[in-house]
């Protein structure tokens, strides 16, 4: 499945009717439907125009192998929006239902969007009664938030509810000061992540007395020069996931940054978070000055290198078993790249 691009064509345009004239996919919004093609096509056309506008906005899902057009996702600026917000959007024809599709398309929208809106704040809305349109919204990284009223919606049937995409800030001298709070979050995070298993440079039974160690020796020396550290909490502030860019002092590698210590709460694995947050710290990076491309030094064996795999990055170099976990339990130290314009990587190839 992958994004057939803009939606401009006759199929696309005949598409796009069909999905907003099905009365079935509208039972939560029935006054929503759209039974004529002029409206459907005027409707259509400003979906064009926030690509011409704005640079992004609404896809055209199809099947990969066969071509078929299977939805619609993708975000775009609300109409006569002056904050920022863009809406998260996700609909597909009936037969598709039951087979995950939206939530995948979800998931790779909402990851997209962390990465290359950085300014843009993402929400979606559906009603509360509407189950199915919640879970793919939770999945694919947003997080509950108030009621919310949609214009033209009946009023006697009460409010709908606003979904929100975390983003990643970075963390400035005043919120990494003792006593403002996220030191705290990052160590409990930290010795979490431990407890759930995670390669973040201890193994489970890690005493907390020395994660912070650790921890205050990072902190001590982010500099908001050669070493960034971006958070990404939810509206409410609580901390979701954190990492560092480390630039070398190095000037043959000044236009390089490493990632270190990233790491996600094990509380809201499964949600696609850790794909937000790491698109999020690409942005970050891109914003870094002189810095063209990023790597990065993982564990063998929890699954990291297919992650990694699925936000642009390649395996650039291995050293076997050179990890000691424990005395029967050795692991490889894996290497991998990636440009933070997200173009393939191209070796100079001399020995």
């Amino acid at each position: 499945m992958d994004g057939a691009g803009v939606a401009d064509g006759v199929e696309d345009a005949a598409f796009h009717h069909a999905l907003h004239s099905d009365e079935r996919l509208f039972r939560y919004a029935p006054w929503a439907v759209t039974t004529d093609r002029t409206a459907n096509l005027v409707g259509l056309q400003t979906w064009v125009e926030a690509w011409e506008t704005d640079g992004f906005g609404y896809w055209v899902v199809e099947d990969r192998p066969s071509g078929r057009l299977l939805g619609m996702a993708g975000v775009r600026p609300l109409p006569h929006d002056k904050e920022g917000v863009a809406n998260l959007y996700y609909r597909f024809a009936l037969e598709c239902h039951g087979q995950g599709l939206g939530r995948e398309a979800a998931r790779a929208v909402t990851a997209w969007a962390a990465e290359w809106l950085p300014g843009w704040t993402v929400r979606a809305v559906a009603r509360d009664d509407n189950a199915a349109s919640g879970r793919t919204a939770a999945s694919a990284g947003l997080l509950r938030g108030d009621p919310h009223v949609i214009p033209g919606d009946p009023v006697e049937l009460g409010p709908s509810r606003a979904w929100w995409l975390p983003q990643v800030q970075v963390a400035g001298a005043d919120e990494r000061s003792v006593g403002a709070g996220l030191r705290d979050q990052m160590l409990d995070l930290w010795c979490a992540v431990n407890v759930a298993g995670g390669a973040v440079g201890f193994t489970r039974d890690a005493p907390r007395a020395a994660v912070a160690e650790r921890l205050d020796e990072a902190l001590e020396r982010t500099d908001d020069d050669r070493r960034t550290l971006g958070i990404m909490r939810d509206r409410g502030g609580r901390l979701l996931a954190f990492g560092w860019w480390i630039r070398s002092d190095d000037g043959l590698f000044r236009h390089t940054a490493t990632l270190q210590r990233f790491m996600v709460d094990p509380d809201v694995r499964g949600r696609n978070l850790g794909r937000v947050a790491l698109g999020g710290l690409h942005a970050v990076a891109r914003a870094l000055p002189g810095v063209e491309q990023v790597d990065l030094v993982y564990r063998s064996g929890l699954g990291l290198g297919r992650f990694y795999g699925s936000m642009g990055w390649v395996e650039v170099g291995r050293a076997p078993r050179s990890i000691w976990v424990s005395a029967d339990d050795r692991r490889d130290s894996v290497w991998m790249a990636r440009s933070v314009t997200g173009a393939p990587l191209v070796a100079e190839g001399s020995l």
